[in-house]
């Protein structure tokens, strides 16, 4: 349930003398009187079949916009994010190409804007397309591979160091391969890596054992196993697999990130056979992984699972996804202690059909990560936003009056009722950093670095509190 904005103009008056205490205060108390995410907020419910999202700068205006892989009608689309506060634009075709299951993003010809990557499992294709104009009109296909034999995903990492993007697939038949960028413009060469895994679905590139190289993370299901694989020299060489895990049921997805805070990577995984979300424990920072951690082995058909600090205390929580035929659900877990304890299953929304696909980003630029998620069944792509940070959202007195918000430098206060006698402003950690006293009409605030804060005005019987933008 989402909460009631209403009420915080009830708590909004503070006694002056205990003004800085309450600001924290009030901001724990709307954390945690209500659920932290708001209610869906339907970005399309024309994602034919949608299977994997992204969140990424399509049109380079500094704000968040979403792309869509879709198993069936217009393949590849993308929304433009219009106001940076989450509204979002009509559909915007990408490309069409049959069966895809996978979209990503990265700088492919290194022009400085974001192009997209796909896969076509029925055509055996990965391919690419250019962003020609940095602002999300995209070219026809680039062809990486058309002998993939199920291609199934596609990322892209620099792993031989030369400072470009190359691209590196898992397919269901055709092993494990990477593509070299030779030019930096997207003419590729194929290096294959392992021709025996299988059935993969996800792969990750992130350096595992502290070289500061990037080596690759996977699946595989003969045998069902989740392992890693080194980049022995930094320049594209690969190792043999070492194994992660090798029990349980098949991976739907794996990540990697420091769950336990201690500056390795660790690596999650989704089971739907095992309703399983768990993590591995990097032991040493040099890729030797611990026991299997168990999130929750509860969460039916649980197919994807993502990592980023949602409640901005500073570790990792997890999200997932429950993908019953024509219900499920998207739930996330709280890193207790930063060190891997989890909490139990806390639901962000049931309005959904199967959701295949679920991440976070910060979609209406407020200083916290929203979820956003997309539905195979349904046809849906929404966000959820995390009221962590807005959880002293603006105000609902309408005495007193602050704006422009956002501004680039100046912000004016006015009051009908009674006279300012000061203003404070305060960063997104509690810190000061701006006071004033007097009847303050104005506040200058170009000097401040870009980012949200929170302004409170204070009169002689109280202070208000506002969330404010600095562009």
């Amino acid at each position: 349930m989402a909460p009631n904005r209403n009420r915080i103009g009830a708590v909004s008056f503070i006694p002056k003398d205990m003004k800085y205490f309450l600001l924290t205060i009030m901001c724990l108390f709307y954390v945690d009187a209500y659920s932290q995410f708001g209610p869906q907020q339907i970005i399309t419910q024309a994602a034919d079949g949608s299977k994997w999202i992204i969140a990424t700068d399509i049109d380079g205006d500094g704000y968040k916009d979403v792309a869509s892989a879709n198993q069936f009608g217009s393949n590849l689309t993308w929304y433009k994010n219009l106001d940076r506060h989450g509204t979002f634009g009509p559909e915007n075709i990408i490309a069409s190409l049959n069966q895809t299951f996978f979209i990503s993003d990265a700088d492919i010809d290194g022009d400085g804007d974001i192009d997209v990557m796909a896969v076509s499992f029925a055509q055996d294709k990965i391919v690419w397309y250019e962003n020609l104009d940095g602002q999300g009109n995209f070219s026809v296909q680039n062809i990486i591979s058309n002998t993939t034999d199920g291609a199934y995903c596609v990322v892209a990492g620099d792993l031989d160091g030369d400072g470009d993007m190359d691209v590196i697939s898992g397919s269901d038949f055709s092993g494990l391969a990477w593509y070299e960028n030779l030019d930096g413009q997207g003419v590729f060469f194929k290096h294959l890596i392992d021709n025996n895994v299988s059935g993969t679905r996800s792969v990750v590139v992130i350096d595992v054992d502290g070289d500061s190289d990037l080596d690759i993370v996977g699946n595989s299901t003969a045998p069902n196993k989740t392992y890693w694989i080194e980049n022995v020299d930094g320049l594209g060489t690969f190792g043999a697999p070492n194994s992660i895990y090798e029990m349980g049921q098949y991976v739907t997805k794996v990540i990697a990130a420091d769950v336990d805070g201690d500056g390795d990577t660790d690596v999650l995984t989704a089971s739907s056979g095992d309703n399983e979300i768990a993590w591995f424990e990097n032991l040493d920072g040099l890729g030797n992984f611990g026991p299997k951690n168990t999130i929750t082995n509860t969460l039916v058909d649980a197919w994807t699972v993502y990592a980023a600090d949602l409640d901005n205390d500073g570790d990792i929580d997890v999200l997932a996804t429950s993908t019953e035929p024509f219900g499920g659900e998207i739930v996330w877990f709280e890193n207790l202690d930063g060190q891997g304890n989890f909490s139990a299953k806390k639901t962000i929304s049931t309005q959904v059909q199967s959701p295949r696909s679920v991440i976070a980003a910060d979609i209406d630029n407020d200083g916290d990560m929203d979820v956003i998620a997309s539905s195979l069944v349904d046809d849906t792509i929404a966000w959820y936003e995390n009221y962590t940070i807005l959880g002293v959202e603006e105000n609902q007195i309408d005495t007193i009056k602050i704006y422009p918000n956002p501004t680039e430098g100046l912000i004016y206060i006015s009051s009908k009722k009674e006279p300012i006698i000061g203003a404070t402003i305060f960063d997104i950690l509690g810190k000061k950093v701006l006071q004033l006293d007097g009847n303050i009409q104005q506040l200058d605030i170009s000097n401040l670095q870009n980012g949200m804060y929170f302004l409170q005005i204070t009169t002689d019987t109280g202070a208000i509190v506002q969330k404010i933008i600095k562009e």
